[in-house]
């Protein structure tokens, strides 16, 4: 199996580098290709990625993670690392993978170099003996990376989750909702005529409620932190004999594929 591998080169053209800036380096290294893994779904990586093959006159070497992954999984984190080192978030799916933390901490590893010095970075297609595509880091690229990241987004969705509270004697009524998947309480405002909708949400304490509309997200975070409702509803109480019925109710719907492989289908596409 071809493993995940990039190439850091220090020093170019010129011998050696200062202790103290190669431990700093590393070290953001580190904690953006913690990031990073977590980011692609490969989990917890903490001394799971290694530095070897090290090179004389300019400091170069690999950076290899030695956890055992999938071959898709690979090759789509090689695209990420390829678009987050260009500074291109172009590909939709790739956006929304690598949350703005783990491209901050990628702008970061340049904080140890001097004003004008320039690290290059590569990344590993397969097996082969040296990265064919290189990417430069500098400061000066740290401040456009960081740049954007100070904008708060807004996009038009919806989140799901549980009540927290209902303040109803303020300047701009709102529910806020703690989001089922990441815990954070998100602040749901709505207008006036929508009253009795967000009372008639509150009829289950413990209910789970759909909330749609434009989210604003968080630049440091990417989660959700507030939303200017258009619609929210409690969500279907869940019948397990209903799922039961409805299971093989649709025999033929991945055709002569088994639906694990379907799935594989769909993702690869």
């Amino acid at each position: 199996m071809n493993p995940l591998r990039i190439r850091v080169e220090l020093n170019r053209g010129r011998g050696g580098v200062p202790l103290d800036k190669l431990a700093a380096i590393a070290q953001e290294t580190m904690r953006f290709l913690s990031l990073f893994s977590r980011d692609m779904g490969f989990g917890n990586t903490d001394h799971k990625w290694i530095a070897e093959k090290f090179a004389n006159h300019s400091v170069d070497f690999d950076c290899r993670l030695v956890e055992t992954a999938d071959e898709t999984i690979v090759r789509r984190s090689r695209a990420a690392l390829r678009g987050l080192m260009a500074n291109d978030l172009s590909h939709p799916e790739l956006s929304i993978l690598i949350r703005p933390e783990t491209r901050r901490q990628y702008a970061r590893i340049a904080r140890p170099l001097d004003p004008q010095e320039v690290a290059f970075l590569g990344v590993y297609e397969q097996e082969e003996e040296h990265p064919h595509e290189w990417y430069q880091l500098s400061r000066e690229l740290m401040a456009e990376i960081e740049q954007p990241l100070t904008v708060e987004r807004e996009s038009f969705g919806e989140v799901q989750g549980i009540i927290h509270a209902f303040f109803k004697e303020t300047e701009r009524p709102h529910l806020k909702v703690r989001e089922l998947s990441s815990q954070q309480l998100v602040n749901c405002y709505f207008e006036p005529e929508m009253y009795r909708a967000a009372v008639e949400v509150l009829a289950e304490p413990d209910g789970i409620v759909f909330v749609e509309g434009w989210c604003r997200e968080d630049p440091e975070t990417g989660w959700v932190t507030e939303i200017k409702v258009t619609d929210f509803r409690p969500a279907p109480a869940f019948s397990l004999e209903a799922h039961r019925r409805a299971r093989g109710s649709l025999p033929d719907y991945t055709g002569p594929l088994s639906s694990a492989e379907y799935v594989d289908v769909v993702r690869d596409a």
